[in-house]
C-alpha cells in the first residue's frame, strides 16, 4: 500500500518520531491547561467535595431544628438555659449532645457538627454568656 502524498511527510524517515512527541507534548499540555485552568478535578477531590457539601447541608438543615426544639422546650421549663450557662462554654456543645438534644429520629448517634452550629443558635438566641 502506498502512503498517500499529504501524509507522507508525517510518517517517512524520523518524521513518526517527531510526531509520537507532538503527540505526548499536546496531551501533557492539554492536561496542564484542563487541570490548571479548565476546572477539571480528579475523582478523589470531587469526593472529598461531596462528603463536605453533605455534612455542610446536614448540618445547615438539622441545626435549627435543634434550636428551635430548645427554644420550644426553654417556654416551658427555665431551667434549661440557667442549666446552659451553668456549664462552661467549651462543654455546652457536649452537653446538648448528651442531652439528646442533636439526636434526631432515624439517627442512631448525635453529630458534633450539628451540636456545634445548634449550639451557635442557641446563644444568638438566648444570649447566654
Amino acid at each position: 500500500m502506498k502512503t498517500p502524498a499529504f501524509l507522507a511527510p508525517y510518517v517517512d524517515g524520523s518524521a513518526p518520531v517527531r510526531l509520537f512527541q507532538g503527540l505526548v507534548v499536546g496531551a501533557i499540555a492539554t492536561m496542564a491547561i484542563g487541570f490548571g485552568f479548565g476546572g477539571w478535578e480528579t475523582g478523589g477531590l470531587v469526593e472529598k467535595k461531596v462528603a463536605k457539601a453533605s455534612i455542610s447541608a446536614k448540618v445547615s438543615a438539622l441545626a435549627p431544628i435543634c434550636a428551635e426544639r430548645f427554644a420550644m422546650a426553654a417556654k416551658t421549663d427555665s431551667e434549661l438555659i440557667v442549666n446552659l450557662n451553668a456549664i462552661s462554654s467549651w462543654q455546652r456543645d457536649d452537653h446538648l449532645r448528651d442531652a439528646g438534644w442533636v439526636t434526631f429520629p432515624g439517627g442512631a448517634t448525635p453529630d458534633d457538627n450539628v451540636a456545634s452550629a445548634c449550639l451557635e443558635l442557641i446563644e444568638a438566641d438566648f444570649k447566654t454568656d
